[in-house]
């Protein structure tokens, strides 16, 4: 049987050069890096749990099931986490516009996170699609194909309208920025405050250039950890995600807060290659319950 990635962890706990702990309680003086100069994962060999909060005063623990997220745990700091809700709008999950139980079904457990993190500092973000006119006369063809209304009569997938297409009554233009459609879903809406932040977006990623706003937001205000939810799962979520990845943040995908209407087990999918690749998965009642850890 192959080795499982803890076991591969702990024969490089052996191997590698180890870093010597000072925290108090440890049960270990040895960590295992990950990374190079200041900005480095420490994983602990004894608790099967990664650090990332790159040695801030107070951090969160998000305790997990090794067997099912390939960890015990992660440590994150605060100050440098973000809550991402991905395209929780109107025009995916509104009953109105979609038939999307799992969307749904993922507002009562993101409201929870919402909540938690007030309790925390960590910033909440809400990154929508929000085009313009603009964005429409400079969009790829890959991107105008996949809401092609051809492809859904002739082939059977995709989406109903084209990008911009005027929508019944009074839900405005698909997915334009300050249209009905393109509006936050009312339940998510409710509870924003001021200090919550707003991008658009034109892909299925907000983080696919350094100039855009979400990007730049990120670099500027020295974030480090971002908290995946939102839908579809394995389209704009992962896309933001794994991009988030390539640029070097971390990457925690809260599961029960993310959907998707793709079949073929899409979100089981993107769940193991979140958790055994690109970062970490966890939950929203591990979420809520993380403890404070000075």
């Amino acid at each position: 049987m192959a080795p499982g990635v803890l076991d591969i962890l702990e024969e490089t706990a052996v191997k590698s050069k180890l870093v010597t702990s000072a925290e108090p309680g440890a049960l270990s003086a040895e960590f295992v890096p990950f990374g190079g100069g200041d900005d480095q994962w420490l994983y602990n060999p004894d608790t099967k749990q990664f650090d990332l909060s790159r040695g801030s005063v107070k951090k969160l623990l998000i305790e997990a099931d090794d067997g099912i997220r390939n960890h015990r745990g992660v440590l994150i700091d605060p100050e440098k986490t973000v809550l991402v809700v991905i395209d929780m709008q109107n025009y995916f999950i509104h009953p109105e516009c979609c038939h999307h139980p799992g969307g749904l079904a993922a507002v009562a457990p993101t409201l929870k996170v919402i909540e938690r993190c007030r309790e925390d500092n960590i910033q909440v973000a809400f990154l929508n699609w929000g085009i313009t006119e603009e964005d429409l006369r400079k969009m790829p063809p890959a991107v105008t194909r996949g809401w092609n209304r051809n492809l859904l009569s002739v082939r059977g997938y995709g989406w109903n309208v084209n990008l911009g297409s005027q929508l019944p009554g009074d839900q405005g233009r698909c997915l334009f920025k300050g249209t009905w459609n393109a509006d936050i879903y009312d339940p998510l809406k409710a509870v924003m405050i001021d200090n919550d932040l707003r991008f658009d977006k034109a892909r299925m990623s907000g983080l696919w250039s350094p100039e855009l706003p979400f990007h730049r937001y990120l670099q500027e205000n020295a974030k480090k950890t971002l908290l995946f939810t939102g839908v579809n799962t394995d389209q704009c979520l992962l896309g933001t995600l794994t991009d988030a990845y390539s640029w070097g943040w971390d990457c925690i995908l809260i599961s029960d807060c993310a959907a998707t209407l793709t079949e073929l087990n899409a979100h089981d999918v993107a769940i193991h290659n979140i958790s055994t690749n690109l970062g970490f998965v966890s939950d929203s009642d591990a979420f809520v319950g993380a403890a404070r850890v000075d």
